[in-house]
């Protein structure tokens, strides 16, 4: 009995220690556990703590991010290709710009003068031109009123033929003559030109065109003129035997008639020669070529070697004709 009191004895001895040290170890893996988990619920808490750094860095970095994929996405366009809505929208323009009146340009113009008393010659003037060449500005005042000015240059030409004098006289012998003096005189005139238009009219719905009737004043200030002034006197009469007696003269080539002078004039003008005109006109405008024919109403000049024009109803009118090119 006592050995098997000793033997019960040892083995509870072993299973007291074998239980002490599984309940360490079981005390040691709990205590290990709570510490992981204080661990991850100070983790938890200091993200808690500092959520707005993190998530804000983020949210920027998206932010600035995103342009860069949006470009990056983007569709490039191929060379030479435009979209419909580009197509349209170059329609558009270009419809507008066509339909732009344009107002600074350069004229064109063709006249014909009809002078009258040039220097000291009472005769109207045989045949006159001119031509010249322009800048203009134009502008509208609503549909029906406009204005254009003009700055130029003209060139003009006259001519006078007439018999300036005649006398009659008698010879030694009796016979009756005439002299006749004649005289052929014309001029080379540069001049500055400056018009003034005022026009009445109508513009044509959906159209540039424009079709009015015009009010010009003008200012002419001549600069150059060369004269050239040939002078004959001739000799005729009705007495036969007179007559007789001056074929034989023009055969031998000892007929002295007609005689003939000539002389040139050059010279510039003064300051205080000027030329004021006006004129009544009708045109039709378009937005890029313009056409407008003017008569000679009145005019006047402040010297009396400048030149003056028949008023209207006096004479043979003067006209000219402008033909006007938009550039802008």
């Amino acid at each position: 009995m006592t050995i098997i009191r000793k033997v019960l004895t040892l083995c509870s001895v072993f299973m007291t220690i074998g239980f002490a040290q599984e309940f360490v170890v079981t005390s040691d893996s709990a205590a290990a556990a709570n510490s992981k988990q204080d661990s991850i619920a100070t983790a938890v808490t200091d993200s808690t703590d500092k959520p707005a750094v993190a998530n804000n860095t983020a949210v920027q970095d998206t932010r600035k991010a995103a342009p860069v994929a949006k470009d990056t996405a983007a569709p490039q366009k191929m060379r030479n290709k435009i979209t419909y809505a580009d197509y349209q929208e170059k329609v558009k323009r270009s419809a507008k710009k066509r339909s732009k009146t344009m107002h600074h340009g350069l004229s064109l113009v063709g006249a014909t003068y009809n002078d009258k008393n040039y220097w000291h010659m009472d005769h109207d003037a045989n045949w006159g031109t001119g031509v010249g060449m322009y800048y203009f500005y134009r502008r509208y005042f609503g549909n029906y009123l406009g204005m254009q000015g003009r700055v130029g240059a003209l060139y003009r030409y006259s001519r006078w033929t007439f018999d300036a004098d005649e006398q009659e006289g008698k010879l030694s012998t009796g016979e009756k003559y005439k002299l006749t003096h004649s005289i052929d005189r014309k001029y080379h005139n540069i001049a500055a030109d400056l018009p003034l238009t005022g026009k009445l009219g109508y513009h044509i719905k959906g159209t540039t065109t424009f079709l009015y009737t015009a009010l010009t004043l003008g200012l002419t200030k001549p600069i150059y003129e060369f004269v050239d002034t040939e002078n004959s006197l001739s000799f005729s009469t009705k007495d036969k035997g007179l007559k007789e007696d001056l074929n034989l003269i023009n055969e031998t080539g000892n007929n002295p008639f007609p005689l003939h002078e000539s002389h040139q004039t050059y010279k510039f003008f003064y300051m205080d020669d000027w030329e004021t005109n006006s004129w009544i006109g009708l045109g039709i405008e378009s937005r890029l070529v313009s056409f407008e024919i003017q008569m000679f109403a009145f005019g006047g000049a402040s010297q009396n070697a400048n030149h003056r024009f028949h008023n209207i109803g006096q004479g043979s009118p003067t006209w000219r004709m402008f033909l006007d090119f938009s550039i802008r």
